[in-house]
C-alpha cells in the first residue's frame, strides 16, 4: 500500500515537472522575462526597474506556477494609479502574444519612500493587493 501511494505521488510530481517545465516550453507557453522587461522600460515613467525573481516551474505559498516572473519599480511618475497599471497590462498583452500565457507576473511599484504597492498579473488578470 506504501510502495502504491509513492508511486502515485512519484507519477504526480513527474507529471506537474513534465507540464510545467518541458511541454510549456515547446509550445510557446511561457513568456520570456526580457519582453516584460523590455514593455515595462517603454512604458513605464519609472527612474529604476529591476528584475527580481523569475523561473519556471515555480512553488509559491499560494500555488505552483508555470513561470514566474517579478520586478521591482520605484520612483514613477505616477497620478492615478489603478489606471496606470490597467493600461501597463493592456500594453503587455498587445505587445507579448503570449502574455495571457503568464502564470503570474508580480509588479512591487514603490511611490514614496514609505509607500509600496503590489500588482499581481495572473493569465493576464489584474489584481491589486496592497
Amino acid at each position: 500500500m506504501k510502495k502504491k501511494i509513492f508511486l502515485l505521488l512519484l507519477a504526480i510530481v513527474a507529471f506537474i515537472i513534465v507540464d510545467t517545465l518541458i511541454v510549456d516550453a515547446v509550445l510557446g507557453k511561457n513568456v520570456d522575462n526580457s519582453q516584460i522587461a523590455l514593455v515595462l522600460e517603454d512604458q513605464c515613467e519609472c527612474s529604476v526597474i529591476e528584475k527580481g525573481l523569475n523561473g519556471n516551474g515555480v512553488s509559491l505559498t499560494d500555488g505552483i506556477y508555470g513561470d514566474y516572473h517579478n520586478f521591482y519599480l520605484s520612483n514613477c511618475k505616477i497620478t492615478n494609479f489603478e489606471k496606470y497599471v490597467a493600461d501597463l497590462n493592456k500594453s503587455l498583452e498587445y505587445s507579448i502574444p503570449n502574455f495571457k500565457e503568464a502564470d503570474l507576473v508580480k509588479l512591487s511599484f514603490e511611490l514614496a519612500p514609505n509607500e509600496n504597492r503590489i500588482v499581481s498579473i495572473r493569465n493576464s488578470k489584474l489584481s491589486i493587493e496592497k
